[in-house]
């Protein structure tokens, strides 16, 4: 697979890897900035944070992932992601990179 370049509003995503077992993502996250409420149905993932700093909100409680800090997610866990610097996140998952249940729609980010 080539590199796939995904333009979001709150940045974008570069698609590494799309393979049979695994896909891979780079995420960029601006200050500020965030990504939709979503889940997966059948995707799982692991969010490593290169740089900068995020929050990540689930159901019950929003864990602060730091440069070197990572989270899993398993299918079906409701998260969004806010930027609270400009972040570099890499995402490693089983292949489903598609695999996008939006509750609430990313908005115009400030």
């Amino acid at each position: 697979m080539s590199l796939k370049e995904v333009l979001k509003n709150w940045v974008k995503e570069l698609w590494i890897a799309q393979e049979k077992e695994y896909g891979g993502k780079i995420l960029i996250i601006k200050q500020n900035h965030h990504t939709s409420q979503h889940y997966h149905k059948d995707k799982k993932e692991t969010i490593y944070c290169f740089k900068g700093e995020v929050d990540i909100i689930l159901k019950n409680r929003v864990v602060t992932l730091k440069e070197g800090d990572d989270i899993t997610l398993d299918q079906r866990t409701i998260h969004r992601i806010i930027g609270k610097k400009n972040s570099v996140l890499f995402e490693v998952s089983t292949p489903q990179l598609a695999d996008v249940v939006r509750l609430e729609e990313e908005t115009k980010n400030t």
